[in-house]
Protein backbone atom coordinates (compact mmCIF):
# COMPACT_ATOMS: atom_id res chain seq x y z
CA UNK A 1 0.00 0.00 0.00
CA UNK A 2 2.50 2.71 1.15
CA UNK A 3 4.87 1.63 -2.07
CA UNK A 4 1.74 2.32 -4.19
CA UNK A 5 0.34 5.07 -2.59
CA UNK A 6 3.23 6.87 -1.60
CA UNK A 7 3.44 9.09 -4.66
CA UNK A 8 0.42 10.11 -5.00
CA UNK A 9 0.41 11.50 -1.41
CA UNK A 10 3.66 13.36 -2.00
CA UNK A 11 2.15 14.98 -4.80
CA UNK A 12 -1.25 16.18 -2.77
CA UNK A 13 1.68 17.96 -0.43
CA UNK A 14 2.76 19.88 -3.71
CA UNK A 15 6.29 18.10 -4.35
CA UNK A 16 8.00 18.26 -7.00
CA UNK A 17 8.68 15.20 -9.30
CA UNK A 18 12.07 14.96 -8.44
CA UNK A 19 11.38 15.24 -5.03
CA UNK A 20 8.72 12.53 -4.89
CA UNK A 21 11.12 10.16 -6.87
CA UNK A 22 13.68 10.85 -4.22
CA UNK A 23 11.14 9.58 -1.86
CA UNK A 24 11.93 6.47 -3.88
CA UNK A 25 15.26 6.42 -4.17
CA UNK A 26 16.30 6.76 -0.37
CA UNK A 27 13.94 4.49 0.38
CA UNK A 28 15.43 1.74 -2.19
CA UNK A 29 19.16 3.46 -0.77
CA UNK A 30 18.23 2.03 2.37
CA UNK A 31 16.96 -1.54 1.25
CA UNK A 32 19.96 -2.06 -1.50
CA UNK A 33 22.35 -2.86 0.90
CA UNK A 34 20.39 -4.08 3.91
CA UNK A 35 19.25 -6.64 1.52
CA UNK A 36 22.46 -8.78 1.41
CA UNK A 37 23.61 -7.67 4.45
CA UNK A 38 20.18 -9.68 5.76
CA UNK A 39 20.99 -12.70 3.87
CA UNK A 40 24.49 -12.91 4.43
CA UNK A 41 23.93 -12.59 8.19
CA UNK A 42 21.04 -15.47 7.91
CA UNK A 43 23.23 -17.26 6.70
CA UNK A 44 26.45 -16.81 8.50
CA UNK A 45 24.46 -16.49 11.97
CA UNK A 46 21.83 -19.36 11.27
CA UNK A 47 18.80 -16.89 13.02
CA UNK A 48 16.34 -16.15 9.76
CA UNK A 49 13.64 -15.61 11.89
CA UNK A 50 15.56 -13.06 14.33
CA UNK A 51 16.71 -10.93 11.32
CA UNK A 52 13.11 -11.15 9.86
CA UNK A 53 11.12 -10.41 12.90
CA UNK A 54 13.72 -7.26 13.78
CA UNK A 55 13.37 -5.87 10.48
CA UNK A 56 9.44 -6.18 10.95
CA UNK A 57 9.17 -3.95 13.73
CA UNK A 58 11.71 -1.26 12.55
CA UNK A 59 9.16 -0.96 9.61
CA UNK A 60 5.97 -1.47 11.63
CA UNK A 61 7.64 1.74 13.86
CA UNK A 62 8.79 4.32 10.77
CA UNK A 63 5.07 3.25 8.96
CA UNK A 64 3.58 4.21 11.79
CA UNK A 65 4.97 7.80 11.81
CA UNK A 66 4.41 8.59 8.04
CA UNK A 67 0.81 10.14 8.48
CA UNK A 68 1.87 12.74 10.94
CA UNK A 69 4.59 14.40 8.85
CA UNK A 70 4.70 16.02 5.59
CA UNK A 71 7.97 17.22 5.85
CA UNK A 72 10.42 16.14 2.95
CA UNK A 73 13.32 15.70 5.14
CA UNK A 74 11.40 13.23 8.14
CA UNK A 75 9.47 11.53 5.45
CA UNK A 76 12.63 10.20 3.20
CA UNK A 77 14.46 9.36 7.20
CA UNK A 78 11.10 7.23 7.79
CA UNK A 79 11.45 5.53 4.37
CA UNK A 80 15.43 4.84 5.38
CA UNK A 81 13.51 3.05 8.18
CA UNK A 82 11.07 1.57 6.28
CA UNK A 83 14.04 0.39 3.31
CA UNK A 84 16.28 -1.13 6.25
CA UNK A 85 13.37 -3.20 7.70
CA UNK A 86 11.37 -4.57 4.88
CA UNK A 87 15.04 -5.89 3.32
CA UNK A 88 15.10 -8.65 5.63
CA UNK A 89 11.78 -10.26 4.06
CA UNK A 90 12.58 -11.20 0.45
CA UNK A 91 15.92 -13.38 1.37
CA UNK A 92 14.35 -14.89 4.12
CA UNK A 93 11.21 -15.67 2.54
CA UNK A 94 12.57 -17.13 -0.83
CA UNK A 95 15.48 -18.52 1.10
CA UNK A 96 13.61 -20.49 3.67
CA UNK A 97 10.72 -21.54 1.24
CA UNK A 98 13.28 -23.08 -0.92
CA UNK A 99 15.38 -24.56 1.69
CA UNK A 100 11.91 -26.27 2.79
CA UNK A 101 9.96 -26.85 -0.41
CA UNK A 102 13.13 -27.43 -2.91
CA UNK A 103 13.80 -24.64 -4.96
CA UNK A 104 11.34 -24.06 -7.94
CA UNK A 105 8.59 -24.75 -5.31
CA UNK A 106 10.00 -22.04 -3.09
CA UNK A 107 10.56 -19.66 -5.43
CA UNK A 108 6.85 -20.28 -6.67
CA UNK A 109 5.14 -20.20 -3.28
CA UNK A 110 7.51 -16.55 -2.58
CA UNK A 111 5.97 -14.98 -5.81
CA UNK A 112 2.62 -15.96 -5.76
CA UNK A 113 2.72 -14.41 -1.76
CA UNK A 114 4.51 -11.71 -2.98
CA UNK A 115 2.23 -11.02 -5.48
CA UNK A 116 -1.08 -11.30 -3.34
CA UNK A 117 0.57 -9.19 -1.01
CA UNK A 118 1.14 -6.10 -3.49
CA UNK A 119 -2.10 -6.73 -4.78
CA UNK A 120 -4.28 -6.98 -1.93
CA UNK A 121 -1.99 -3.85 -0.78
CA UNK A 122 -2.68 -1.65 -4.27
CA UNK A 123 -6.37 -2.60 -3.74
CA UNK A 124 -7.07 -1.95 -0.19
CA UNK A 125 -5.11 0.95 -0.38
CA UNK A 126 -6.75 2.58 -3.00
CA UNK A 127 -10.12 1.82 -0.93
CA UNK A 128 -8.96 3.26 2.31
CA UNK A 129 -7.34 6.32 0.93
CA UNK A 130 -10.66 7.07 -1.39
CA UNK A 131 -13.11 7.01 1.80
CA UNK A 132 -10.74 7.05 5.07
CA UNK A 133 -7.87 9.55 3.83
CA UNK A 134 -3.75 8.39 3.64
CA UNK A 135 -3.66 7.89 7.40
CA UNK A 136 -6.07 4.93 7.59
CA UNK A 137 -3.55 3.17 4.86
CA UNK A 138 -0.75 3.72 6.68
CA UNK A 139 -2.08 2.47 10.23
CA UNK A 140 -3.51 -0.58 8.11
CA UNK A 141 0.46 -1.54 7.07
CA UNK A 142 2.02 -0.94 10.38
CA UNK A 143 -1.02 -3.31 11.94
CA UNK A 144 -0.34 -5.69 9.38
CA UNK A 145 3.94 -5.26 9.75
CA UNK A 146 3.33 -5.79 14.05
CA UNK A 147 1.94 -9.27 13.37
CA UNK A 148 4.17 -10.12 10.38
CA UNK A 149 6.92 -9.26 13.18
CA UNK A 150 5.16 -11.58 16.22
CA UNK A 151 5.22 -14.67 13.29
CA UNK A 152 8.57 -14.17 12.61
CA UNK A 153 9.81 -14.48 15.98
CA UNK A 154 7.38 -18.06 16.48
CA UNK A 155 9.11 -19.13 13.18
CA UNK A 156 10.87 -22.35 14.43
CA UNK A 157 13.13 -22.81 11.00
CA UNK A 158 16.68 -21.91 11.49
CA UNK A 159 19.25 -22.63 9.41
CA UNK A 160 22.92 -23.77 10.00
CA UNK A 161 25.59 -20.81 10.78
CA UNK A 162 27.56 -21.22 8.60
CA UNK A 163 30.40 -18.40 9.91
CA UNK A 164 32.70 -15.94 8.20
CA UNK A 165 33.03 -13.07 7.21
CA UNK A 166 30.51 -10.56 5.06
CA UNK A 167 33.01 -11.13 2.24
CA UNK A 168 33.83 -14.64 2.83
CA UNK A 169 30.13 -15.70 2.33
CA UNK A 170 29.79 -13.39 -0.67
CA UNK A 171 32.66 -14.85 -1.84
CA UNK A 172 30.65 -18.40 -1.97
CA UNK A 173 28.85 -17.04 -5.36
CA UNK A 174 29.72 -18.66 -8.53
CA UNK A 175 30.15 -15.86 -10.66
CA UNK A 176 28.45 -17.04 -13.66
CA UNK A 177 25.25 -16.82 -12.33
CA UNK A 178 26.25 -13.04 -11.82
CA UNK A 179 24.32 -12.73 -15.50
CA UNK A 180 20.79 -12.44 -13.91
CA UNK A 181 21.72 -9.48 -11.43
CA UNK A 182 23.58 -7.55 -13.67
CA UNK A 183 21.10 -7.67 -16.43
CA UNK A 184 18.04 -6.83 -13.85
CA UNK A 185 20.19 -4.00 -12.68
CA UNK A 186 20.46 -2.52 -16.15
CA UNK A 187 16.62 -3.01 -16.72
CA UNK A 188 15.69 -0.88 -13.66
CA UNK A 189 17.93 1.94 -14.63
CA UNK A 190 15.28 2.68 -17.14
CA UNK A 191 12.03 1.29 -16.08
CA UNK A 192 12.52 2.73 -12.47
CA UNK A 193 11.44 6.09 -13.26
CA UNK A 194 7.93 5.19 -14.60
CA UNK A 195 7.51 2.55 -11.90
CA UNK A 196 7.80 5.50 -9.12
CA UNK A 197 5.16 7.61 -10.63
CA UNK A 198 2.96 4.99 -12.41
CA UNK A 199 -0.26 5.93 -10.17
CA UNK A 200 0.61 9.31 -11.29
CA UNK A 201 0.70 8.26 -14.83
CA UNK A 202 -2.99 6.45 -14.65
CA UNK A 203 -4.32 8.62 -12.05
CA UNK A 204 -3.37 12.13 -13.75
CA UNK A 205 -1.98 11.55 -16.81
CA UNK A 206 -4.95 8.60 -18.22
CA UNK A 207 -7.58 10.21 -16.31
CA UNK A 208 -8.36 6.81 -14.30
CA UNK A 209 -10.03 7.23 -11.23
CA UNK A 210 -8.89 6.37 -7.61
CA UNK A 211 -10.55 3.00 -7.80
CA UNK A 212 -9.75 2.41 -11.34
CA UNK A 213 -5.95 3.12 -10.44
CA UNK A 214 -6.52 0.89 -7.61
CA UNK A 215 -7.65 -1.96 -9.88
CA UNK A 216 -4.54 -1.53 -12.37
CA UNK A 217 -2.18 -1.35 -9.75
CA UNK A 218 -3.71 -4.65 -8.35
CA UNK A 219 -3.27 -6.57 -11.86
CA UNK A 220 0.21 -6.66 -12.52
CA UNK A 221 0.95 -8.55 -8.50
CA UNK A 222 -2.09 -10.80 -9.07
CA UNK A 223 -0.82 -11.67 -12.83
CA UNK A 224 2.68 -12.36 -11.11
CA UNK A 225 1.24 -14.46 -8.29
CA UNK A 226 -0.67 -17.08 -10.95
CA UNK A 227 2.95 -17.19 -12.76
CA UNK A 228 4.28 -18.36 -9.31
CA UNK A 229 2.09 -21.00 -9.72
CA UNK A 230 2.04 -21.93 -12.92
CA UNK A 231 5.55 -21.10 -14.26
CA UNK A 232 8.22 -22.79 -12.01
CA UNK A 233 8.33 -26.39 -13.79
CA UNK A 234 8.19 -24.56 -17.79
CA UNK A 235 10.97 -21.62 -17.14
CA UNK A 236 13.31 -24.13 -15.42
CA UNK A 237 14.30 -26.12 -18.70
CA UNK A 238 15.62 -22.38 -20.36
CA UNK A 239 15.77 -20.20 -17.13
CA UNK A 240 18.33 -17.80 -18.78
CA UNK A 241 15.65 -17.55 -22.01
CA UNK A 242 12.66 -16.98 -20.26
CA UNK A 243 14.23 -14.43 -17.85
CA UNK A 244 15.58 -12.05 -20.64
CA UNK A 245 12.01 -12.03 -22.64
CA UNK A 246 10.21 -11.62 -19.60
CA UNK A 247 12.46 -8.71 -19.12
CA UNK A 248 11.85 -7.80 -22.40
CA UNK A 249 8.51 -7.09 -22.37
CA UNK A 250 8.53 -4.01 -20.27
CA UNK A 251 9.67 -2.36 -23.21
CA UNK A 252 6.20 -3.02 -24.57
CA UNK A 253 4.23 -2.30 -21.95
CA UNK A 254 5.76 1.38 -21.86
CA UNK A 255 4.67 1.46 -25.80
CA UNK A 256 0.86 0.73 -24.29
CA UNK A 257 1.28 3.33 -21.48
CA UNK A 258 1.82 5.82 -24.31
CA UNK A 259 -0.89 5.10 -25.63
CA UNK A 260 -3.55 4.59 -23.43
CA UNK A 261 -6.88 6.13 -23.27
CA UNK A 262 -9.08 4.32 -21.56
CA UNK A 263 -8.63 1.87 -18.31
CA UNK A 264 -8.66 -0.86 -20.48
CA UNK A 265 -6.03 0.25 -22.24
CA UNK A 266 -4.02 -0.19 -18.77
CA UNK A 267 -5.28 -3.24 -17.66
CA UNK A 268 -4.23 -4.76 -21.02
CA UNK A 269 -0.48 -3.23 -20.40
CA UNK A 270 -0.69 -4.47 -16.88
CA UNK A 271 -1.89 -8.15 -17.63
CA UNK A 272 1.59 -8.31 -19.85
CA UNK A 273 3.88 -6.64 -16.91
CA UNK A 274 2.72 -9.23 -14.35
CA UNK A 275 3.05 -12.10 -17.13
CA UNK A 276 6.43 -10.37 -18.10
CA UNK A 277 7.90 -10.02 -15.02
CA UNK A 278 6.42 -13.28 -13.20
CA UNK A 279 8.48 -14.77 -15.40
CA UNK A 280 11.48 -12.97 -15.10
CA UNK A 281 11.38 -13.75 -11.41
CA UNK A 282 10.78 -17.26 -11.38
CA UNK A 283 12.79 -17.96 -14.03
CA UNK A 284 15.83 -15.55 -12.92
CA UNK A 285 15.72 -16.87 -8.75
CA UNK A 286 15.66 -20.10 -9.78
CA UNK A 287 18.59 -20.12 -12.28
CA UNK A 288 21.06 -18.11 -9.27
CA UNK A 289 19.32 -20.26 -6.08
CA UNK A 290 19.83 -23.29 -7.86
CA UNK A 291 23.52 -22.47 -9.20
CA UNK A 292 24.71 -21.37 -6.05
CA UNK A 293 26.21 -23.93 -2.95
CA UNK A 294 22.95 -24.86 -0.53
CA UNK A 295 25.26 -23.26 2.42
CA UNK A 296 24.57 -19.99 1.26
CA UNK A 297 20.75 -20.11 0.30
CA UNK A 298 19.99 -16.57 1.89
CA UNK A 299 22.83 -14.42 0.40
CA UNK A 300 21.80 -16.67 -2.99
CA UNK A 301 18.11 -15.49 -2.52
CA UNK A 302 19.00 -11.70 -1.98
CA UNK A 303 20.74 -11.36 -5.44
CA UNK A 304 17.50 -10.70 -7.25
CA UNK A 305 16.10 -8.20 -5.18
CA UNK A 306 19.81 -6.49 -4.64
CA UNK A 307 20.02 -5.94 -8.26
CA UNK A 308 16.62 -4.63 -8.60
CA UNK A 309 16.64 -2.27 -6.43
CA UNK A 310 20.48 -1.02 -7.28
CA UNK A 311 18.60 -0.04 -11.05
CA UNK A 312 16.01 1.62 -9.02
CA UNK A 313 18.54 4.05 -7.05
CA UNK A 314 20.83 4.61 -10.33
CA UNK A 315 17.07 5.25 -12.69
CA UNK A 316 15.23 6.98 -10.14
CA UNK A 317 18.06 9.67 -9.67
CA UNK A 318 18.18 10.63 -13.39
CA UNK A 319 14.69 10.00 -14.35
CA UNK A 320 13.46 12.44 -11.74
CA UNK A 321 14.90 15.43 -13.30
CA UNK A 322 14.43 14.49 -16.90
CA UNK A 323 10.19 14.27 -16.18
CA UNK A 324 10.62 17.83 -14.72
CA UNK A 325 11.87 19.47 -17.51
CA UNK A 326 10.13 17.26 -20.72
CA UNK A 327 7.40 14.95 -18.44
CA UNK A 328 6.81 11.69 -18.37
CA UNK A 329 6.26 10.57 -21.43
CA UNK A 330 9.96 11.35 -22.07
CA UNK A 331 11.21 9.07 -20.40
CA UNK A 332 8.90 6.35 -21.12
CA UNK A 333 9.95 6.75 -24.72
CA UNK A 334 13.56 6.59 -23.37
CA UNK A 335 13.38 3.74 -21.43
CA UNK A 336 11.79 1.62 -24.12
CA UNK A 337 14.91 0.54 -25.90
CA UNK A 338 16.89 0.78 -23.16
CA UNK A 339 14.61 -2.01 -21.29
CA UNK A 340 14.82 -4.46 -24.64
CA UNK A 341 18.54 -4.11 -24.69
CA UNK A 342 19.66 -4.51 -21.18
CA UNK A 343 16.78 -7.74 -20.88
CA UNK A 344 19.29 -9.03 -24.16
CA UNK A 345 21.97 -8.48 -22.11
CA UNK A 346 21.30 -11.81 -20.06
CA UNK A 347 21.20 -14.02 -22.93
CA UNK A 348 25.07 -12.50 -23.95
CA UNK A 349 26.23 -12.82 -20.69
CA UNK A 350 24.98 -16.30 -19.63
CA UNK A 351 24.83 -17.72 -23.09
CA UNK A 352 21.74 -19.15 -24.96
CA UNK A 353 19.01 -20.18 -22.36
CA UNK A 354 21.43 -21.39 -19.88
CA UNK A 355 21.56 -24.76 -18.38
CA UNK A 356 17.99 -26.77 -17.53
CA UNK A 357 17.98 -26.52 -13.73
Amino acid sequence: SVNFWLPLYAKGLGWSYTLITLLATVYVLAITPSNVLSGVLADATGRPSLILGSGMLLNAVATGLMPYTGDPGVLMGLRVLQGIGLATSLPMAVGGLSLLHGVARGVGISVVMQGLGMATGSLVGGVLVDHLGYGAMFHSATVLSLVSAAAAVGWRFQGRPLGGSVFGVLRRIPRRVLAVPLSLTARNVFASGVFAVVSIIFHSRIGLSLWETGVALAINPLVQALIGVLGPDFVRRRPVLWYSVGLASTGFVFLIYLYSSTAWHVYIAQTLLGTGFGVAAVAGNIYVISESPVEVRYTASSLFSFSFNLGWIIGTVIAGPVMDAFGPDAWMWISVPGVVVAASSAVLLAGMGGESV
